[in-house]
């Protein structure tokens, strides 16, 4: 069988025959189309195989396709292309994938115009909705490495996606989502200041509550940090997400104020109820402390927060 052949299996949808067919001739011959056949033939697998919920497999045959993509003609930029999005949906289904050693490898010089360039939904003639811009490929590739950073924040991690999270802000210095992540990153280095700065700056334009809630981590004094906790309660809209903010702002009115501090538990512990939340061991601890306190209304609370904003401005 010839590349030629090879790639009019690929054409006709036959996947599997094509990669079948490609890879013992690759193993032998190492040429521009058999090098190009055994990339988009093992690039067509990949997807086959994510489509299966085959992780593992998946991610061996990215590894491959990695060592062959520098051998790629790819002129068009398509190869670099089906690399990064490749990347983009091993981080969405795989457990053990990580974004940020791919990151770390990648080099960010190699990233075009057209990785950083933001799209847009198609409108929608039933809904008459507007286009919305989409993030890049490049930002996505950021986000991902946040999140895992998130659940691994280590100086390890944050060194791996600084230089991408540098050129991100450097494209886009303005951007909420590029300043918060070198704010958590300047955090996880022990940059304190330099992390409170970020978010002062954000909260001048934007008022999400993440950013309250990741300021009031930062703060030491209780009043402040009180206060910041309120506000992210107060600008958040979906209850659902105030049972951190609560939960937090329970534990620090413990000794200061246990009708209030009992109000927060009741709301956290009502809602993660409704969700089918467990309770932890950390709110079960919280209950035990505040047995037998009778909590304050949600008029008297919602007077504490105006009071603590109007005390502790930002």
């Amino acid at each position: 069988m010839t590349v030629k052949e090879v790639f009019e299996l690929r054409k006709q949808g036959k996947i599997e025959e094509a990669y079948d067919a490609i890879r013992p001739m690759y193993a032998v011959h190492k040429g521009k189309y058999t090098t190009l056949c055994m990339f988009w033939t093992a690039s067509d697998i990949l997807k086959k195989r994510l489509t299966e919920k085959k992780t593992a497999e998946a991610e061996k045959i990215f590894q491959a396709l990695l060592r062959v993509w520098p051998n790629v003609e790819d002129k068009d930029g398509k190869a670099h292309s089906a690399i990064l999005h490749a990347a983009l949906r091993l981080s969405q289904e795989s457990k053990t994938f990580s974004m940020l050693g791919f990151v770390q490898e990648l080099q960010v010089e190699t990233l075009t115009d057209d990785d950083w360039k933001a799209g847009k939904t198609d409108p929608s003639p039933s809904t008459n909705e507007k286009p919305h811009p989409l993030p890049s490929t490049a930002q996505r590739l950021l986000t991902c490495c946040f999140h895992e950073i998130q659940r691994q924040p280590s100086l390890d991690n944050a060194l791996k996606v600084m230089p991408l999270l540098q050129e991100a802000v450097r494209r886009n210095p303005r951007s909420k989502h590029n300043l918060r992540y070198m704010a958590v990153i300047y955090k996880i280095m022990g940059e304190r200041q330099k992390a409170i700065d970020i978010y002062r700056q954000l909260l001048t334009r934007h008022r999400d509550s993440f950013l309250f809630a990741e300021l009031a981590e930062l703060t030491a004094d209780d009043g402040p940090k009180a206060a910041l906790l309120c506000r992210a309660i107060v600008n958040q809209r979906q209850e659902k997400f105030n049972t951190g903010y609560r939960q937090a702002l329970a534990i620090l009115l413990l000794e200061k104020d246990k009708r209030r501090a009992a109000c927060e538990l009741q709301k956290c512990l009502a809602v993660r109820k409704a969700l089918g939340y467990p309770v932890s061991n950390e709110l079960r601890r919280l209950q035990d402390r505040l047995a037998g306190v009778s909590a304050c209304s949600d008029a008297e609370q919602r007077t504490f927060y105006q009071k603590m904003m109007e005390k502790f401005p930002l």
